[in-house]
């Protein structure tokens, strides 16, 4: 019954987010899967009104559906500053800011984000102290994609 309930919500979310930017980017459980963590993104990020919206939509379609006592908790948010990215949709909102990727071969690579292109994006990389170019690299050839996290102010 579980999943029949982390399927519908998964199905509620998809069908409330057709008319807009946002999309599902992915779902946490636990390990008996009563605690369900829906995390959605945008081109612009994700709002609380958002999450709230749809929180509440969910709410009077699982009050109707399942009138028993299910042991099930379920949030919507945002993945989170530290989460790693893994929809070609979820850059562009990023662009100008430092990345951090693991890429299939395991090589580890540190840079700015310029452009996103339909399957893959670049970035500025230093090659040397004065010297950067750019590496455009495939989607599909990134294992774990993540912004760093910076407190510093960029200089202009």
């Amino acid at each position: 019954m579980i999943l029949a309930i982390k399927d519908l919500i998964t199905r509620i979310i998809n069908k409330e987010l057709e008319e807009t930017d946002s999309f599902l980017v992915g779902i946490d459980t636990n390990q008996a899967e009563t605690d369900l963590k829906f995390f959605i993104d945008g081109a612009e990020g994700v709002s609380i009104q958002l999450c709230t919206k749809l929180s509440r939509k969910i709410s009077g379609i699982l009050d109707e559906e399942y009138t028993e006592d299910t042991p099930i908790r379920y949030e919507i948010s945002s993945p989170g500053a530290d989460q790693p990215l893994v929809d070609i949709r979820q850059y562009p909102q990023h662009l100008g800011r430092d990345f951090q990727l693991i890429l299939a071969d395991e090589e580890l690579v540190e840079g700015e984000l310029i452009a996103v292109g339909d399957s893959d994006i670049t970035l500025s990389v230093n090659v040397s102290k004065h010297k950067k170019e750019e590496r455009v690299i495939l989607l599909e050839n990134i294992i774990k994609s993540t912004v760093k996290i910076s407190f510093k102010r960029k200089k202009k």
